[in-house]
């Protein structure tokens, strides 16, 4: 008769019988299967209650299907298996890789129920079990902790040993498009914790920049913000980080590090907040920004529009012209002294003459009482005269 036929009987006497007929209801790992894919069989699980301290076997299955249904989140399979007298604590093989040319036997080369729930995320299932820095090795589970929710419950008892490379494991996941596995926020918890980032191996930090290279670019932007913060990492290690030209390259790309001007486009994309506090911390020197063009030098008899035989001449000083572009649209003043309106407020700009904003005239039009800005004053002997070329009027016939 089949196991998986017997156990599907739930009948404990009749799995008392089988046991007191000498035969191995463990064989195969049948037990454990039959407990850690199904929580139906109620009996099953009182029958490994009973006899688990007289059959290691027994308790070994209890443990195996306990650490499968920690690793699929499965907390009522969890909680019988603890009912059971399951240990979160022992290193078993994994039953979903049975077949696989694993040594079934050779338990330090399994997980147990809490090194599981860690991997995978599951923080409430993880804190059910109970972490217990004398039977487990935290650091294991902190080089295993997939998200922030686990990273906050592990610091309640003990911070990692080893920041760097806790930091820099974490960075190895974060191309990883596993959904479980939330490694930005873990390194943001970890850094709220009290961990710092102080010192690491040349070839360590090389190896987290080349796992932040492979990142998109929102997480690359994410990531060298949140190492910048603060004293999170220390100035050593964010300029060893940032040292190398491919990383500078792909800085630039995502908004870091600004573009020179001349090599800015209309295209680039905005750049991320906090930016340059970032840049500074990372050791990088910010382009300098473009100088301000120094004033022109004026003549002291400014010329406007071109000069012509049959043409007119209108002088004016600066106060003046201030006066007429303030009190008559650019363009109709344009037309009437035949120049372009573009042309004219061109002009105006280069003699520093403020002229009326776009929607000025309308806001006027419709009773609203606006303010004139002041026209600045010019270096002595500079546009004392402004001269403009203007057709004659035309004759009135």
């Amino acid at each position: 008769m089949s196991l998986d036929i017997l156990f599907e009987t739930y009948d404990s006497l009749l799995f008392e019988r089988f046991r007191s007929l000498g035969i191995d209801l463990t064989e195969g790992h049948a037990v454990a299967y039959a407990l850690g894919y199904h929580t139906s069989n109620k009996p099953l699980f009182g029958y490994a209650r009973r006899h688990r301290l007289e059959d290691p076997r027994l308790q070994t299955a209890l443990d195996m299907a306990l650490a499968r249904h920690a690793g699929e989140g499965n907390e009522k399979g969890v909680m019988l298996c603890l009912w059971a007298g399951a240990n979160p604590h022992a290193r078993v093989p994994s039953l979903s890789y049975m077949g696989f040319g694993i040594d079934e036997e050779d338990e330090e080369d399994g997980r147990s129920a809490i090194q599981e729930a860690c991997s995978r995320g599951h923080a409430a299932i993880l804190e059910r079990l109970g972490p217990d820095l004398t039977r487990d090795d935290f650091e294991e589970l902190f080089y295993s902790a997939a998200n922030e929710k686990v990273i906050a419950l592990l610091v309640r008892s003990t911070l990692p040993k080893d920041p760097g490379r806790m930091v820099a494991l974490q960075l190895a996941r974060a191309n990883w498009p596993f959904r479980e596995h939330r490694p930005v926020e873990a390194i943001r918890a970890l850094f709220e914790a009290g961990v710092r980032w102080q010192a690491s191996p040349t070839e360590e930090i090389a190896s987290a920049r080349r796992d932040l290279l492979r990142c998109s670019d929102h997480v690359l932007a994410d990531v060298m913000k949140l190492l910048a913060t603060d004293d999170f990492c220390s100035r050593e290690v964010l300029t060893e980080l940032a040292r190398t030209p491919s990383m500078r390259e792909r800085m630039k790309r995502v908004g870091l590090i600004p573009a020179t001007p001349h090599a800015r486009s209309t295209f680039d994309r905005v750049r991320p907040s906090k930016a340059r506090k970032a840049l500074d911390k990372l050791g990088i020197e910010r382009p300098e920004a473009k100088a301000e063009r120094a004033a022109p030098i004026l003549y002291r008899t400014e010329r406007i529009g071109s000069w012509r035989r049959d043409g007119r001449e209108i002088r004016l000083d600066r106060p003046a012209l201030f006066e007429h572009v303030w009190t008559v649209p650019v363009e109709t003043l344009a037309r009437e002294w035949g120049l372009s309106g573009r042309g004219l407020a061109k002009a105006c700009r280069r003699l520093q003459i403020p002229v009326p904003p776009r929607g000025y005239w309308a806001r006027v039009a419709a009773g609203q009482q606006l303010t004139r800005p002041r026209l600045p004053n010019l270096p002595p002997g500079q546009a004392e005269q402004v001269l403009i070329y203007a057709p004659q009027p035309p004759s009135a016939e």
